[in-house]
């Protein structure tokens, strides 16, 4: 028989104290991976905290800065800390532990230097991994070693009563056992089979791959004497990081048969000896930064408490497996000697990789795993594949809802009247409603341009497999409580939506080009995401319609700088994700009087007087008196095929897009966001508001600081082969007295564009008037002075600039509401950094810290703290 199952067959003291309860929402907050949808697959690679990213991060720059033998020696002290976490999770010495690149290579050479010969006995748990297996098989192969596979008890465990039989039959060479296995949630009885095997004098190797960060492990209340692990589990370390174990006396006995530099002296032609500590086990090449990243992990699970971790775990899993247990359809697999993190379990008359391909679809990750990686064990359970979900400390029962319905949606779906509408409802009469566009129900921050067709309403009711009356798995988010009002523009919002409505990972308000750049990278990262604009797509009453932009490197302060390089690499990437020529390099002049307090710079930038000015731009004349800055790098954006291109590409990824929705208010509750349409309640774990001219009303904290103003465009005629064509002209700016003139040469056949920055406040939700004669007159005084080759005005349009003091945009939490992040007062410079600005608020979502763009927070408007 063997002994019940545990957490204690670790070391667990008389009477522990109850262990501390566990902050899930810190533990989300600093894990990016947490946002991106349900992860359960902690047991084949668990998800890394910004900590030990940037640990990892910070050496290899260092290696790139200073050379890797150099990152080395200075990294040294944090290195040797590594081997000290180390021998106190397992309570081991300092000299008994080796880093390694993984569990197997600890496995072999430490077997490997058992020297086993032919007839050694090797009894073996049938909870051994298959690379343990292969390896043991190859040995009793080529060898002559006898491997005896133990019997199981009636709960799934190691017979023990069969290993001391075994035990007492003769000599043996090794006890090996898997703590917990790969294919199911068994908690072997680790102290047992150690006891036993001291009591005999053989030695026992844990392979505590599975255990290590889910379960106390102790190698001296053990009993083992070789314990193998790696970092990318439960440890929560990076890929390609392992450790081993060896106690004395049996380290001093054990010799490995190849040799590295790392762990022996050569000390003449034809002898060396080992060093005296496990390093002998070593390889001297190995990646510094990942060892790194594996201590700054091992520095978490030891302030956060092995303990408090495999409490939590274990309430998670045992919850699951009784709710799993609970569904039809479905059979969970784990024996009964289960515990810990690790729940098993296969659904009738389908095979686990497509339960694994439709959670995925549904953003619940986890992992199926075949009979080949576990035959000793699965084969004798006569299971061919299982479906294997492993919690950890950023899950929670969100979690487990979302996996738990996903699996009811999937029995569903295989059993009768799959492919009827059983159930079904309406999803547009839950999710969104296609209502009208009135002006107190602004909820989009004009994402249209010139030309634009009419888009419709897409839902996700015509995606296949998906039933709408089934809840979609939610993405959990850092648990914050705002205490703020809400922030709503129509009625009172309802206390709690619809009982049926899903709970999005995001929301996003307004598609103009911040908008749909976010919707894009949101959708990118498999999250649930949902985009709503008021208008129709591609509208021209806000602030993203018409055909061109101006992309440049100048700025007044360098506080830009990082932002302007990030933004020219997201247009590059945009292209190629889009395949389309975006942006069309044409260089740039900016100019103004010499006097000008704070001019024009930047990196690639230089200054030119008005005569070289002149022979740069031979269209362009500037008055006496000016000097401007040449930017080469500078050019004109395609912003219509933008907005195509981000729309496109964020539906391929999934995303759904609803035009003609507007939102009526939003307010938080709890850790998510409740949003009101004209005819459906959302929630959401974040909403993104790029409201564009509309941001006051959607956030009205906001207002006093914002200011919307009409501006006025113009195209004039000119012949795109002369000198105001792209031969003679690029992008421009010259500052005048009517104000900020700006423009572009004649490229398209509509002749040349400019416009002034300056204009009347302006409601947006008035009736946007056309350009009157004098608004006309005073752009074309202003063009003539400095491009007098122009011709008369052809056409005319407007636009609406949402504008703060400082020209500075507004990105990043609403004070008050970290739930909800905002994107806004562009100042009428912001197109060029849409693609960045939407990356950048895709991280925010997902809990990335974005430190480059402080200087852009909303906080910096309340100087005194949250309004």
């Amino acid at each position: 028989m063997s002994a019940p199952v545990t957490a204690g067959t670790a070391a667990s003291p008389p009477n522990p104290p109850p262990p501390r309860t566990l902050n899930v929402a810190a533990e989300r907050a600093r894990t990016p991976g947490s946002f991106t949808g349900h992860h359960f697959n902690s047991a084949g690679a668990a998800l890394l905290t910004n900590g030990t990213v940037e640990a990892v991060i910070d050496h290899l720059r260092a290696e790139s800065l200073s050379g890797g033998y150099e990152a080395a020696k200075h990294a040294a002290p944090a290195l040797e800390a590594v081997y000290a976490r180390t021998a106190e999770l397992l309570g081991a010495r300092l000299e008994e532990v080796a880093l390694v690149e993984s569990a197997t290579a600890g496995w072999q050479r430490a077997v490997s230097a058992l020297r086993l010969r032919p007839g050694d006995r090797v009894l073996a748990a049938r909870s051994s991994y298959v690379s343990s297996a292969l390896h043991l098989l190859s040995v009793e192969r080529d060898h002559g070693v006898l491997v005896e596979l133990l019997p199981n008890g009636p709960d799934g465990a190691v017979d023990l009563e069969a290993l001391e039989a075994a035990l007492r039959a003769g000599p043996a060479a090794l006890v090996t056992a898997a703590h917990v296995p790969t294919s199911s949630g068994l908690v072997e009885p680790a102290a047992a089979i150690g006891a036993l095997a001291t009591a005999h004098g053989v030695p026992f190797l844990l392979d505590a791959t599975q255990s290590l960060g889910q379960l106390p492990v102790d190698m001296g209340t053990i009993g083992c004497d070789l314990l193998i692990g790696t970092g990318r589990k439960f440890l929560r370390g990076p890929r390609g990081t392992g450790l081993l174990a060896v106690r004395r006396p049996l380290l001093d006995r054990l010799a490995p048969e190849a040799p590295d530099v790392r762990g022996a002296r050569w000390t003449a032609e034809r002898s060396w000896e080992l060093v005296p500590d496990a390093k002998r086990f070593e390889l001297w090449e190995a990646a510094h930064a990942l060892r790194l990243g594996l201590g700054a992990a091992l520095t978490d699970l030891a302030t956060l408490g092995v303990d408090t971790i495999a409490h939590h775990l274990a309430t998670l899993a045992a919850s699951l497996r009784d709710r799993l247990s609970a569904l039809p359809g479905v059979q969970v697999t784990d024996p009964p000697a289960s515990g810990g993190a690790i729940v098993t379990f296969v659904i009738d008359g389908l095979d686990a990789s497509e339960v694994q391909r439709q959670l995925a679809y549904r953003r619940v990750h986890l992992i199926a795993v075949p009979a080949g990686h576990g035959r000793w064990d699965m084969d004798h359970r006569g299971l061919t594949k299982v479906v294997r979900a492993s919690v950890h400390v950023y899950n929670d029962q969100d979690d487990l809802d979302a996996l738990v319905e996903a699996v009811r949606e999937i029995v569903c779906l295989q059993g009768p009247g799959t492919g009827s509408d059983r159930g079904r409802r309406d999803f547009g009469a839950e999710d969104v409603g296609s209502g009208g566009t009135g002006s107190e129900a602004a909820g989009s921050g004009g994402s249209g341009s010139e030309g634009s067709q009419s888009g419709d309403s897409r839902s996700e009711a015509s995606k296949p497999g998906i039933n709408p009356a089934t809840p979609a798995p939610s993405l959990s988010a850092p648990r914050a409580t705002p205490t703020v009002s809400a922030q709503a523009t129509g009625p009172a919002l309802a206390s709690t939506p619809h009982p049926n409505s899903r709970c999005h990972d995001a929301i996003v308000v307004g598609l103009g080009v911040h908008g749909s750049a976010a919707l894009r990278h949101l959708a990118a990262r498999g999250l649930d995401v949902l985009g709503l604009e008021q208008f129709r797509l591609h509208h021209d009453v806000g602030s993203s319609h018409g055909a061109t932009r101006m992309i440049r490197r100048a700025y007044p302060h360098p506080d830009w700088d990082a932002l302007v390089d990030t933004a020219y690499q997201a247009w590059t990437e945009l292209e190629s994700a889009s395949k389309t020529q975006l942006l069309d390099i044409t260089g740039g002049l900016y100019a103004a009087p010499k006097d000008r307090p704070d001019p024009l710079r930047g990196p690639g930038c230089r200054e030119v007087d008005t005569e070289e000015a002149a022979q740069i731009f031979p269209g362009l004349q500037l008055p006496p008196g000016f000097t401007a800055v040449h930017d080469p790098r500078a050019g004109i954006i395609d912003a219509q095929e933008t907005l195509r291109a981000q729309l496109t590409l964020a539906e391929r990824s999934g995303a759904h897009i609803h035009d003609h929705a507007p939102v009526l208010g939003w307010e938080p509750d709890g850790d998510e966001v409740v949003v009101r349409t004209g005819k459906a309640v959302l929630r959401t774990r974040r909403l993104v508001l790029c409201t564009g001219p509309w941001t006051a009303t959607h956030v009205p904290s906001l207002a006093p600081h914002l200011t919307v103003t009409r501006i006025v465009n113009a195209y004039f005629a000119a012949d795109p082969a002369g000198p105001l064509g792209p031969s003679g002209l690029g992008s421009f700016s010259v500052d005048l007295p009517q104000g900020l003139l700006y423009g572009f040469p004649a490229t398209d056949g509509r002749g040349l564009k400019a416009g002034l920055d300056s204009g009347p406040s302006w409601d947006p939700d008035a009736p946007r008037l056309q350009a009157t004669d004098d608004e006309l007159a005073l752009l074309a005084e202003a063009l003539a002075q400095v491009v007098p080759g122009a011709g008369p005005v052809t056409e005319s349009l407007t636009c609406l600039y949402t504008m703060t003091a400082d020209r500075r945009f507004i990105v990043g939490e609403v004070p008050g509401a970290p739930q909800v992040l905002v994107a806004s007062a562009c100042s009428g410079h912001g197109f060029k950094f849409g693609p960045a600005i939407g990356e950048a608020l895709a991280d925010l979502v997902c809990g990335i810290a974005r430190p480059d763009l402080d200087f852009l927070s909303p906080a910096r408007l309340f100087p005194g703290g949250t309004p």
